[in-house]
């Protein structure tokens, strides 16, 4: 037997134990500062905000996948990437700047100014862009996962689920706590937060990450040095009144990552001469996948010379305030406003041997007024949400020297530099109006009935990608749409709920970079998704063992997809007449004792093309779609030790995805194979609050590829890929 099949089998065993994060986030454990809370016994109850209300989850009629701040810290998730080994069915992957999302099989696969998420992000309530969901996740109070369209509560790019993220608000105490890890690749990440009462009516936050790290590539790329800084103030002059004010900044100064090339074999004769290359899926240059050179005789595949670190520019801050009013004992009002600001230049980074330039700037406000009451029999809430998004964003293929080089557009060897994305201006704004009303029937049947209208208006200018790439472009369109939702719950026992629910969702259309000529659109219509989802909620066992499971069937018309080319000067966004998705998701937590506790995540998601024809005549229809695995089972198993009032806390977990495409054709060098992640850690708890402990992620080194794209030298494609085996020293104490 292989040393990679007896690691498979392992992995395999692993996962039969139990699951991530996803199932064993779901204990509500108090938010401190040390990685996890004293053990409890039983599983506790969990709050969820997913629908804009603080509920028991498992009274919410769907598959939220809730995370602590200390179960993210534990498993070592500081980022959005990080936390996919969390979420069942998900995939979060680095792409530079970018953490793309995908939900059950639906996402955005590019990240160009004109292409909008297809799965919302939400800092404390407010939508954050593509390229702001890359910031370090620390100080956090909540992370929740909602899959499925969200039309009616979340609107407009929520047609795949949404992501919300809340930051741990300030306290009327004098404490704090610190963090320092230290690891492989040099690795030096450290956290202190302070929190202070300046009154008994005020009170502050203040926190700040730092992570250093040497790169994962060979060139250096794939490295960080960031820092973030966080602010909050909270004012509540009595308990039906409170003002939560709170800001971050994050200044990136590693290198993000190369791609590497994806697919083929170097073939060699006895004297080392490279004879030529061999197709092969899997494979890549390097025996190390993550060595993004090309020495001795692959040199001469490299005909701008040997890749460099990337280099960047990246600051981003956000600013937010939520007002929360009770206007009666049964109504309240809820006003949130966020400004998101951030310019994310890529100077330089490498598709393989091709340089590239990356430029994005977001200038995006928005408000969202919320009213909502709870009586014995009926809750319900009634909202009004507006937005202003301005966007800009630059891509060069084949140059060094970004924006400067003199042979742009067009010029040069081969036909390099050329542009992949010049949209010079992109105003989105847009309002809609939204409620959503359950109705108690009868103690233990509810029934739920919600709808949202919104209109989006999209205004935009650039220059054509068509050859000569010399011709200005307009766009101008507005987009109007209502969404709703019907649902049905009942409870056949007090720990037993079962429910089902219909809800919608939609993508605006945006537009192809061309010219809007007669005979010929440029509009990319908007995607539109419906979806039929229901399960059940249980826990037995005096509250030992809980187990949810909910069947979904989702249809998406008009899909906006595009498969990206590198060696193309235009990749055309198409609209996939029909993909259907039908799927199942089963989590089990079981806490026999307050010491362990075991959990499994078993996610199917059947992903495939049903009326999928191009313009040209191109036929996809039967292939699944891309990022969109259909197994996704993980587990993990986490035992404490006591020693008196202090305990070791020792945990295991690992996660295994069937295999799938990064693009929707499946082009050659695509194709991600089965894979198995482990992680562990051990930690010692001491009572007098500080804890030490050690902690390995992907400890089989899969080399697991993220965004990928056709072309390359040789080819046929070049791929990010995700973090390699990594391990390291963590210490904890609070103050």
């Amino acid at each position: 037997m292989t040393w990679t099949a007896r690691r498979f089998r392992i992995s395999a065993s692993l996962i039969a134990l139990a699951a991530p994060g996803a199932a064993m986030a779901q204990e509500n454990e108090a938010d401190q500062g040390t990685e996890a809370a004293s053990p409890q016994s039983g599983i506790g109850e969990i709050i969820v905000t997913a629908q804009k209300r603080s509920e028991n989850l498992q009274k919410t009629p769907a598959a939220v996948t809730a995370v602590s701040g200390e179960q993210l810290v534990s498993s070592g998730v500081y980022n959005l990437a990080a936390a996919q080994e969390l979420v069942p069915g998900a995939r979060f992957h680095q792409e530079g700047n970018t953490t793309q999302v995908f939900l059950r099989g639906i996402g955005s696969n590019l990240d160009f100014a004109n292409v909008e998420p297809s799965v919302s992000f939400n800092f404390n309530g407010v939508n954050i862009p593509r390229e702001g969901t890359s910031v370090p996740l620390f100080d956090i109070a909540s992370f929740e996962v909602l899959p499925g369209p969200q039309g009616t509560l979340y609107g407009r790019s929520a047609i795949g689920g949404t992501v919300n993220v809340g930051f741990r608000r300030p306290e009327f105490t004098d404490s704090g706590f610190a963090k320092l890890e230290v690891g492989n690749y040099d690795l030096i990440h450290g956290t202190v937060v302070a929190n202070a009462a300046l009154s008994d009516q005020i009170a502050i936050r203040l926190g700040a990450d730092y992570t250093y790290r040497d790169g994962f590539m060979e060139t250096g790329s794939d490295s960080k040095d960031d820092i973030a800084v966080r602010f909050g103030l909270l004012y509540e002059p009595s308990s039906s009144f409170s003002l939560y004010t709170w800001a971050y900044t994050t200044n990136k100064h590693g290198n993000t990552s190369n791609l590497v090339n994806k697919g083929s074999r170097a073939l060699y004769d006895n004297a080392g001469n490279l004879t030529g290359f061999a197709f092969e899926e899997d494979a890549f240059l390097r025996d190390r996948p993550w060595d993004d050179l090309r020495p001795g005789a692959l040199a001469s595949t490299a005909p701008f010379g040997q890749p460099t670190p990337s280099t960047q520019n990246y600051n981003n801050y956000a600013v937010g305030t939520q007002i929360d009013a009770d206007l009666s004992d049964t109504v309240s009002l809820t006003n949130i406003t966020g400004y998101v600001f951030l310019d994310a230049e890529t100077e330089v980074y490498w598709l393989g041997v091709l340089p590239a330039y990356k430029l994005d700037k977001y200038r995006m406000l928005s408000n969202e007024l919320r009213i909502s009451g709870d009586t014995d029999k009926l809750k319900w809430l009634a909202g009004l949400f507006t937005y202003r998004n301005r966007i800009s964003g630059l891509g060069i293929v084949g140059t060094t020297l970004g924006p400067s080089d003199p042979n742009l557009p067009l010029g040069g060897v081969f036909g390099l530099p050329f542009y992949s994305s010049n949209v010079q201006r992109n105003v989105l704004k847009g309002a809609a109006v939204f409620g959503q009303a359950t109705y108690s029937v009868t103690d233990d049947l509810r029934i739920t009935v919600g709808g949202r209208y919104g209109v989006d208006d999209k205004k935009a200018n650039g220059i054509s990608l068509e050859a000569p790439q010399n011709m200005p472009y307009t766009f101008d369109h507005t987009f109007k749409r209502f969404d709703y939702k019907v649902g049905v719950e009942y409870d056949v026992a007090p720990t037993v709920m079962f429910y089902a629910t219909y809800q919608t969702g939609y993508q605006p259309g945006t537009f192809n970079e061309i010219e809007d000529l007669p005979g010929r659109s440029n509009l990319v219509k908007t995607g539109k998704m419906k979806g039929i989802s229901g399960g059940f909620k249980a826990r037995f066992l005096d509250d030992t063992l809980q187990i949810n499971n909910e069947a979904f069937y989702y249809v998406y018309n008009d899909l906006a997809i595009q498969a990206y080319d590198a060696s193309k000067l235009f990749n055309e966004i198409f609209n996939a007449g029909k993909v259907t998705i039908p799927g199942n998701q089963l989590d089990i937590l079981y806490k026999p004792t307050t010491e362990t506790s075991l959990n499994l995540s078993v996610s199917y998601v059947h992903a495939r093309n049903k009326d999928f024809i191009t313009p040209a005549g191109d036929n996809y229809n039967g292939l699944a779609g891309p990022y969109a695995a259909d197994w996704t089972i993980a587990g993990g198993i986490s035992q404490d030790f006591l020693f008196g009032s202090n305990y070791v806390r020792a945990s295991v977990d690992a996660r295994y995805e069937s295999e799938w495409f990064a693009d929707f054709i499946h082009n050659p060098g695509t194709r991600q194979a089965p894979y198995a992640k482990v992680n562990a850690s051990l930690t010692y708890f001491d009572d007098d609050g500080w804890d030490i402990g050690v902690w390995g992620k992907n400890l089989t080194n899969e080399a697991v590829i993220a965004a990928t794209a056709a072309a390359g030298i040789p080819g046929p494609a070049t791929a990010y890929l995700s973090e390699p085996r990594t391990y390291g020293l963590r210490f904890g104490v609070e103050f």
